[in-house]
């Protein structure tokens, strides 16, 4: 029996994650919704209601004691990340654990060790790399010589006095779709005081290690909520755009135009099951792929040092800083 504990029941785990195990339980046998745990009790409990799951807990040590389940969902805010994190890891388990795995590379570098160490698999929820119109994207580019990539994240009314954990999504999906290390990036800030403390729009020119150039713009003080993305490459100009959360471009739309013709024109409802949020965005496709690859009994995974960068240039946000370097 493939058994499953989760720790955190927030809004993404409900949102994201929740949905996903429900279905990995229903479309697989022999798959065990064991225990999830929050330290508000009645938070857990409704999740475990909502999802299938057998027991609510407040204490995830007691419900890792009891349930010793084949994998851990760790849901958790990042400040709670690393600590838990390495603590999970040296008990043994392996590891699925929320972006970003850290808030700079001592946090990050301690979860590899422990990680190394117990020698199990680690995943990192970075989604971006599972959402089915950006893995269709990495499809068609791939072969193709990469002049630019530009990412636009835009959220409405977003208040955070540290948008960087949201922010590396966008680092790292640009990261994933270049296949390459960011030599050098600039930052710029658009401080927006009178929106609250810490509240900025934030802009990255970057060069990748493979000569490919990029354009970032973090923005949360926008009026939508979307991201798009744009690669221009030797032979085609490439747009997407991502449904997230039921935004306006839900279910999502990838096209390829060269020398000025529509070539291609996918929505993104034909490339999932059902146009659910957690599938488009592929939260539940990061969880199937990495409970299939723990079933089947392979080799340890670690994807960490592959976020270690992103988590390097998230926390140059956080701290204002205006030049990364590898």
């Amino acid at each position: 029996m493939f058994s499953i504990c989760v720790i955190g029941c927030g809004y993404m785990a409900r949102e994201g994650h929740g949905p996903a195990y429900a279905k990995y339980a229903k479309e697989y046998p022999g798959v065990r919704l064991a225990g999830c745990c929050d330290l508000d009790l009645q938070r857990a409990e409704a999740f475990r209601k909502e999802f299938g799951f057998e027991k609510a807990f407040t204490d995830y040590r007691a419900m890792l004691e009891e349930m010793m389940p084949s994998v851990v969902c760790l849901l958790s805010p990042v400040s709670a990340t690393c600590e838990l994190a390495v603590d999970i890891l040296k008990k043994g388990f392996s590891l699925l654990l929320e972006k970003p795995p850290g808030r700079n590379r001592e946090e990050i570098g301690r979860i590899n060790a422990a990680a190394l160490e117990a020698g199990v698999s680690v995943r990192t929820a970075f989604n971006r790399r599972y959402t089915p119109l950006l893995l269709e994207l990495k499809k068609r580019i791939a072969g193709e010589r990469i002049y630019n990539i530009t990412y636009q994240m835009y959220r409405f009314n977003r208040r955070d006095a540290d948008f960087s954990t949201t922010s590396i999504h966008a680092i790292d999906a640009v990261k994933n779709l270049a296949g390459s290390d960011y030599r050098n990036v600039s930052l710029s800030y658009q401080e927006l005081p009178e929106h609250g403390e810490n509240v900025a729009n934030i802009y990255l020119n970057g060069e990748m290690e493979n000569g490919v150039f990029a354009q970032l713009s973090l923005v949360p003080m926008g009026n939508a909520v979307v991201e798009r993305v744009t690669v221009n490459t030797d032979q085609a100009t490439y747009f997407a755009e991502l449904p997230f959360w039921g935004n306006p471009d839900a279910p999502g739309r990838l096209r390829k135009i060269a020398a000025n013709q529509m070539v291609e024109d996918i929505s993104g409802a034909a490339l999932v099951d059902c146009c659910e949020m957690y599938e488009e965005s592929g939260f539940y496709e990061e969880n199937r792929s990495f409970f299939e690859h723990l079933r089947a009994g392979e080799k340890p995974q670690n994807d960490l040092p592959s976020g270690i960068q992103g988590v390097e240039i998230a926390d140059c946000i956080r701290k204002r800083i205006t030049v990364y370097k590898k």
